[in-house]
């Protein structure tokens, strides 16, 4: 019957054998390359990136303790040898009905050296001082006054950050906060400069987070303002904002840096700007 099939026929008959042997040679060796790619994921698992340092929220790190995260600390002249190298050296907790309500913890870097000596002392004038004053005031205005801190050591960098509110009778409530960064090693404090250095930051990257934190923040306390409400107002052309002007940072947990704007250490406001850089 071969015989008597016409040659057009038989040609097209030919064509259809060669694509089918086409087709199952492709799926043979797409079937070979989907069993060589499971084998060689099995054979070596996808690498698990590290995952990003977290950066841990500001108003959460107030632990009123020193936390070494694991870092060695050099021998060093403390005044009490049985403490850390910062403590708490006076909690109070004390309540006048009508007159004032008072919680504070006070910390003291324990090293013997001029420069912490100094922060010491600066300490004790801004936050142990005012709660003298508070209790021994006669006026009629109720007080509450709280003081709050923590302490980080990164490497051979200890970083105090020291937090108060302050309610005066009708007053707007203030929050205040203060930061304190030294060198263990060199007995130095340090300044902005030196921590983005030792970081290895970008001057302009990090001016570039200032601006757009605080921008946004003025952008929201403008929209209250405009409503009646009684808002913090920023300066935004204010020469604090440059980062050379930096002086309120703390290097906190997990190495992240925070720069803080705390404009009730000047004003009646709990109004914070915080700048968190890892």
């Amino acid at each position: 019957m071969l015989n008597n099939m016409p040659m057009n026929d038989m040609k097209e008959s030919n064509k259809r054998k060669i694509m089918f042997i086409i087709i199952g040679v492709i799926c043979v060796i797409s079937i070979i390359l989907a069993i060589i790619f499971q084998i060689s994921q099995l054979a070596s698992p996808p690498e698990i990136p590290e995952p990003p340092k977290e950066i841990v929220d500001f108003k959460e790190v107030f632990d009123n303790k020193l936390n070494t995260q694991g870092n060695t600390i050099k021998a060093l002249e403390k005044f009490n040898d049985d403490k850390e190298i910062v403590y708490t050296i006076n909690e109070q907790k004390e309540k006048s009905d009508g007159k004032y309500d008072i919680d504070i913890k006070i910390p003291l870097i324990n090293i013997n050296n001029p420069s912490t000596i100094a922060i010491d002392k600066e300490i004790e004038a801004t936050f142990q001082e005012k709660a003298r004053n508070i209790i021994k005031s006669e006026e009629e205005n109720e007080v509450i006054y709280t003081v709050e801190y923590t302490a980080y050591v990164n490497a051979n960098i200890l970083s105090l950050v020291i937090k108060s509110t302050l309610k005066e009778g009708v007053k707007a409530q203030r929050v205040i906060v203060k930061t304190y960064t030294y060198n263990i090693t060199t007995n130095e404090r340090i300044d902005i400069d030196e921590m983005i250095s030792i970081k290895q930051l970008n001057k302009s990257v990090i001016q570039g987070e200032i601006n757009k934190v605080v921008e946004e923040n003025a952008r929201q306390s403008q929209s209250l303002i405009d409503l009646g409400y009684n808002v913090y107002e920023r300066n935004l052309s204010d020469e604090m904002y440059k980062i050379e002007n930096v002086d309120n940072f703390f290097y906190g947990p997990n190495g992240n840096l925070y720069i803080i704007y705390a404009y009730g250490n000047n004003s009646y406001t709990s109004e914070l700007d915080i700048i968190q850089i890892r």
